[in-house]
């Protein structure tokens, strides 16, 4: 990502059913799309990341005390404080830019993690650096909740400038991809 003085890299993280569901028709993940060697993967990634951005739903479901979160959300006007977690902002994209947010919290290097669901990882997508895409082989999720609004990721970010690098089987069943930009 391009930020005046920043080495910021911007990298989305995702386990997806081999048609591109991140989950169920209810927005719940299914047993069948959660693995425990991508599990392993994405948490030490979310770890070594300098702040996690993902929707509010998400943030809702998954509580996670002691890593810096950025909520996207309509309920604030541009960027405020979470009164529930001291290591949490919550955003409103319409109301300020993502370079402003990053410089007003003080982060001009290391990893931003895109962790969904689906309205991030969109509005991320023209900023990705790299994504981790892990696919489920023998999982569909029909009428679930898709991980991009234009389609699988394995069309969408190629047309988003990055290209698969590093794939490799994980665990049974569990292929993860590197894509990154060219």
């Amino acid at each position: 990502m391009s930020i005046p003085g920043s080495t910021v890299i911007i990298e989305g993280h995702a386990i997806v059913s081999v048609d591109g569901m991140i989950a169920a028709v209810d927005g719940t993940m299914p047993l069948a799309l959660r693995n425990e060697a991508d599990w392993r993967i994405f948490q030490a990634a979310l770890d070594a990341a300098a702040l996690v951005v993902l929707g509010r739903l998400g943030h809702e479901r998954h509580p996670n005390p002691g890593r810096r979160r950025l909520v996207l959300t309509r309920s604030v006007a541009a960027l405020e404080a979470d009164p529930g977690d001291a290591l949490t902002q919550l955003w409103n994209p319409a109301g300020m830019e993502i370079a402003d947010v990053l410089r007003q919290l003080g982060v001009a290097e290391g990893t931003v993690a895109i962790t969904g669901g689906t309205g991030p990882f969109d509005l991320f997508l023209p900023l990705l650096d790299r994504f981790v895409l892990s696919e489920v082989r023998d999982l569909t999720l029909p009428d679930g909740i898709a991980c991009f609004t234009k389609g699988h990721p394995r069309l969408v970010l190629p047309g988003a400038g990055l290209e698969a690098r590093d794939m490799e089987l994980i665990d049974r069943g569990v292929v993860q991809t590197q894509w990154v930009r060219h």
